[in-house]
Parts: C-alpha cells; sequence; structure tokens
C-alpha cells in the first residue's frame, strides 16, 4: 500500500544561495560577494540527527537577499553557452566535522596552510550547454588557475551533450573552513587571460607574463571521484535547477506560493520519532527507503544546494546499495534482497521487489557524484528488469509465485495489474537507459511506453483502468474497472523521464488525459483531495482524508502544464496542493519520500508559468 490503511488515516488524520550561476560578461566579483555573503549564515543547516531547528532560506538577511536578489534579476533561466558559477568548497571532514551549525571557521594569523587534499564534484549541464569538458577551468578565491581534471559522466541522448561532468582537483582548507571557487564553462570571451592562454577552441597568443591563467580541464578518462573526502564541493540551488539534471526544480528559497510546505518538509525530517535512519531493511512493514529514498533526499539537496543536505543524500544512497540490493555473482544483474533466492530474468520480479528498485535515486547518486558504484547499481538493475519483462508480461517460460503482490498466474501481465508496477519499470529503464543507450535498452523502454498509451486507450476515462481487487483485495471488493490515483501519478513522472530522453510526442495527449481524468472524475465531490482508489463499487472513497497524498499527486497538473501550456492546469494544481500542504503527514520515512520526491518537481514545472498566477486562474474559470 501506498498509505496507511485509509480508515485509520481518517481518524488521525537554507541553502546555498539561490541563484548564483554567473551569465557570461556578468562580474565575477559580483558572484563571489554574494555567495560569500550567504556562505556564513546559510551553509550550515543539516538535518542528518533530529533537531527541534528547522533551517529555512527566509532567515537570510534582508542586506544578503538584496544582493542576491539584485544578481538573480541578471541571471538568464538556463546556463548558457559560456559563462562561470560559484563552486563552494566545505571543509567537513566528509560530514562527520564540524557540527553543521558552526560557524566557517577561520584560518589563525600566521598559521601553517593544510595539506593539500582530493576534492572532486560532479557537475551538470542543461541539453547543449557544454559539449567537450576540456572547456572547463578552475580558479580559486583569489582569482588564480587551479588544475583540473574532468570527464564526462553522461550524455543527453537528444542532441548527445554533456549531462553532467566530473571534475578533480586539489585545495587546502583547515577544517570548518569554506571557500569560493570560480568554475568557468565554454569558449573563453575574445581577449580574455584563459583566451590568450591558448585554452580550448581559442585563438589567442599566450598569455603575457604575470597575467593569470586557467587552462582547459585535462580530459583523464580513468578519473574517479571522491565524494565522500574531506571537503565537500556544491553548487547554487538555482544551477542544479537551471541543468534540469534531475527533473524540473524550484530553489526552496524561491518558494514563496508553498511556505508551508518547505518549513513542514524540514520540520517532519528533523523530528522524525524513530528517526529516518533508525528504519532498517523491512520486506514487509515500515520500510526506510520506500518511494525511493535516496531519490527524495537528492531532491530536497538539489533544492537547497548546501553540503550537509548533500552528505544526507549521499550517505543514504551508499546505505541502499550496501543493504538493499543483491548483484548477481558477476554483478551483471541486481534485484532487491527481499526476492526470493532462487529468482531468475525467467521467473517474474514480485511486486515488492519492483517497488524497491530505485533506478532514479542511483541515477541522482551517479549524476552527482560520479560514484562508478552508483553506476553498476543502476546497469544492473536495468538489465534485470529488461531480461525480466517477457516474465512479468506473462510470457512463455513465466511462473509466477502466488500471493497477494505476486504473480497471480503464468499469463498475468504484472505490470499492468496497477499504475505502480509500471511506473518503477520504467523508471528502473529510463535510468539505465540514460547511461547506456544501447538500442536494446531503448527498444524495451519504447515497448513499455507503447504499452501504457495502449492501456489507457482501451478505456474512455483517460484512466489507466485496472481491476481494483486484484491490486489489493483488503481496499476494494468490487472494482472492476478503476484506478489509483497517487499511483497514476508515479506513472506519469516515470512517462515524464522517458520524454525527457526520447522527445516521444504521444507523452503529451496520455498526460493531457490523465491530469483531466484527475480533475473531473477522481476527484472528491469537496474537491479537496481525490479518491484513494477510483471505481471500486464496495467504497466511493469519497472523503479527503488523505488530502496528504495530493503532494504526490498535483505534479501530474504540473507535467500537464508543461507539455500543453495551458496555464489552467497550475490553477488546479495549486488548490489541490494548498490542501496537501495544510493535511502533510511526513512522520514515517515513506509518507515524507512520497512527499518530497514529487511536490520540487510540481514546483518546477509551475516555475515556467509565462503568466501571473491570477491570469491561469481566471483562465480556469474559479
Amino acid at each position: 500500500m501506498a498509505t496507511p490503511d485509509p480508515n485509520a488515516r481518517r481518524a488521525a488524520s537554507a541553502g546555498f544561495g539561490r541563484a548564483l550561476a554567473a551569465p557570461a560578461g556578468f562580474g565575477r566579483a559580483l558572484a563571489a560577494l554574494a555567495a560569500l555573503l550567504l556562505a556564513a549564515s546559510l551553509l550550515g543547516a543539516g538535518c542528518s540527527r533530529p533537531s527541534t531547528r528547522v533551517p529555512s532560506a527566509r532567515q537570510i538577511a534582508p542586506r544578503v537577499r538584496a544582493v542576491l536578489e539584485a544578481y538573480v534579476a541578471a541571471a538568464r533561466p538556463a546556463p548558457p553557452a559560456a559563462g562561470s558559477v560559484p563552486l563552494l568548497l566545505v571543509a567537513d571532514a566528509g560530514g562527520s566535522a564540524p557540527s553543521p551549525s558552526a560557524a566557517p571557521a577561520k584560518r589563525p594569523p600566521g598559521a601553517p596552510p593544510p595539506p593539500e587534499v582530493a576534492a572532486s564534484a560532479a557537475v551538470p549541464f542543461a541539453p547543449g550547454a557544454l559539449r567537450d569538458v576540456r572547456l572547463l577551468r578552475l580558479r580559486d578565491g583569489r582569482g588564480a588557475a587551479v588544475p583540473l581534471r574532468a570527464r564526462p559522466l553522461a550524455v543527453w541522448p537528444q542532441g548527445r551533450s554533456i549531462r553532467s561532468a566530473l571534475i578533480a582537483f586539489r585545495a587546502a582548507l583547515s577544517p570548518g573552513e569554506r571557500a569560493i571557487y570560480t568554475l568557468e564553462y565554454g569558449a573563453p570571451a575574445p581577449g580574455s587571460p584563459s583566451q590568450r592562454a591558448g585554452a580550448p577552441g581559442s585563438q589567442g597568443t599566450p598569455a603575457t607574463q604575470g597575467a593569470p591563467v586557467a587552462q582547459g580541464a585535462v580530459l583523464d578518462e580513468a578519473l574517479l571521484p571522491n565524494p565522500d573526502g574531506p571537503i565537500a564541493a556544491v553548487l547554487p540551488p538555482s544551477w542544479y535547477a537551471a541543468s534540469q539534471v534531475c527533473g524540473p526544480q524550484l530553489p526552496a528559497m524561491d518558494d514563496r506560493r508553498f511556505p508551508g510546505f518547505e518549513s513542514g518538509i524540514e520540520r517532519g525530517l528533523a523530528r522524525m520519532s524513530p528517526a529516518y535512519d533508525a528504519y532498517g531493511v523491512s520486506c514487509s512493514g515500515p520500510h526506510r527507503t520506500y518511494y525511493d529514498g535516496p531519490h527524495a533526499l537528492y531532491q530536497r539537496f538539489l533544492r537547497n544546494g548546501d553540503a550537509a543536505r548533500y552528505r544526507r543524500a549521499r550517505a543514504e544512497a551508499v546505505w541502499y546499495r550496501q543493504h538493499e540490493l543483491r548483484f548477481s555473482p558477476d554483478r551483471r544483474l541486481a534485484i532487491h534482497v527481499c526476492e526470493k533466492d532462487d529468482w531468475s530474468p525467467a521467473k517474474p520480479l514480485s511486486w515488492n521487489t519492483l517497488r524497491r528498485m530505485l533506478g532514479q535515486g542511483m541515477l541522482d547518486d551517479y549524476l552527482l557524484t560520479g560514484d562508478p558504484a552508483a553506476k553498476e547499481a543502476v546497469l544492473a538493475m536495468g538489465e534485470a528488469l529488461r531480461l525480466n519483462l517477457a516474465a512479468l508480461s506473462g510470457g512463455t517460460g513465466a511462473k509466477g509465485a502466488k500471493g497477494a503482490k505476486g504473480a497471480k498466474d503464468a499469463r498475468e501481465d504484472a505490470l499492468r495489474a496497477t499504475e505502480r508496477n509500471m511506473a518503477w519499470a520504467i523508471m528502473t529503464l529510463a535510468s539505465a537507459y540514460a547511461l547506456d543507450p544501447r538500442p536494446e535498452v531503448l527498444a524495451a523502454l519504447r515497448g513499455l511506453a507503447d504499452r501504457t498509451v495502449a492501456w489507457q486507450q482501451q478505456g474512455a476515462s483517460g484512466a489507466f483502468e485496472h481491476d481494483l481487487h486484484r491490486a489489493d483485495p483488503s481496499e476494494c471488493e468490487r472494482g472492476p474497472r478503476g484506478g489509483s490515483p497517487f499511483m497514476t501519478a508515479l506513472l506519469v513522472d516515470a512517462l515524464m523521464e522517458y520524454h525527457a530522453l526520447t522527445g516521444d510526442p504521444r507523452v503529451r495527449q496520455v498526460v493531457a488525459r490523465a491530469a483531466a481524468w484527475l480533475e473531473e472524475r477522481a476527484i472528491t465531490s469537496d474537491r479537496r483531495a481525490f479518491r484513494y482508489l477510483w471505481g471500486c463499487e464496495t467504497d466511493p472513497y469519497d472523503d479527503s482524508g488523505t488530502a496528504d497524498l495530493n503532494l504526490m499527486i498535483v505534479p501530474v497538473f504540473g507535467a500537464a502544464y508543461a507539455l500543453t501550456r495551458d496555464p489552467r492546469w497550475i490553477a488546479v494544481g495549486d488548490a489541490l496542493a494548498d490542501a496537501g500542504v495544510k493535511a502533510m503527514w511526513v512522520k514515517q520515512p515513506k509518507h515524507w519520500n512520497q512527499a518530497m520526491r514529487g511536490f520540487g518537481r510540481y514546483l518546477g514545472y509551475r516555475a515556467q508559468l509565462s503568466v501571473p498566477p491570477a491570469a491561469a486562474e481566471r483562465s480556469a474559470g474559479r
């Protein structure tokens, strides 16, 4: 189930700056000033341990905010073809020290410099922004060139530009110390020191004596990251959002429409009891990583951009691989440890296993750290799923295990038994295709998209209709043709991942029809929530007792807006999001994950709105 028993639920019911990505021609001094002003006061906010203190980006001093907002006004919505971005270095000893809330340490006058250590960062880029890592250059806080090595981690399948690049360099910081470096990208401007130095793409002459020179990065295909080293290197949340590396995002500091979500999601994690990381592996009870905990925590980091949240997300991704994945002896395949020991690709994965194959979270970990273990997990899960598709679809040789969450018989199409099963399958394969664009992987992914389109077209409602009783007999005694709003939201999320990789035009109509079904038929009569199940003949579920699930569902309206540009969808989404924020229930990892994983994306879709919200509401006729 995606939520506790509905009846029980009805009864019980500041990061690293906002936008510091410097556009071409904008003064580096202002970028450094804005970053430095903000770094000291914000980057200590972390929630790795329960605390009653909830960090908030809105606690920024007015004078600091004025500098940042002036800078943001000049920033572009996406990284230009050439420019620079601040890179914040935090000597936090791998996240163990100093205290996240401690003020930045200062090196005593006359103290010997600390030794240099290896530092690395995975830097994402928007589609088309960078095609050659040798066009990257690094400068320290004084403007001096820093030797840099780099390699591509992944490319955008459409256009083949770099999606994320690993950079590595050496830095010397005392424990607790912070520094602002500047990463330049693209061809240097004519006449700049880098251009005169003969950096990649330059046509100039050697630099004059004494001029600061930043050579382009050295391409090193064997380069390895140091994601857990003593220095964390992070970028502004505006850069992560503009890169689209993990989907549409809106920096938390920019969320003026739903401040209750920002404070509530942080408070829920900080005050969770038992604490989030006190939960372990469970194949039937409360499950720590359900709804992709690593993905949810990385979404949180991307929206804030601070070292403490980076360390927390990174730790969860490593924990998942160490405790929840089981690899084949050749490490070519990986499945969840809850799957039976005798599983083979000829036997369909159980439903419980499908929902615990966290392709999105492992892809996030790779794109944002460069850890080869994360890539290995993504590819191994993807290959296991790809080879299992015939069995999951009821193909020849499939022998399903009986049980409430297993395959009913050898001919059952498990992926169409619930929207959620198809969603996790598409997410797993899309994550694999993002790193392994082989034709056979794309063919398998397109095959799932074909089946999803056909599935929706078989009914007239816009839902992905299926037997609700089969999915969970305890929730519906009779419902031969129904749908689940929250599971549909997962499937739409998966389809948007697929669309970002392939541009398949069919996704537009599928998402628009699903959004219309949610608004017109799956909504409760008070229009404050969605029916937990739609089409159940024995329970209409016409109450708003599960309005907290709105935060997971409203991204469907954001996706519909992103694909159709009809602002009415944002007006619909906002009204339901208000009810969802008010009812937000994030006291266990499962519920925290489901709220965090989706709502940040809704805000990212919403940020693309080209007309004021009031105009969108008039368009909606409300």
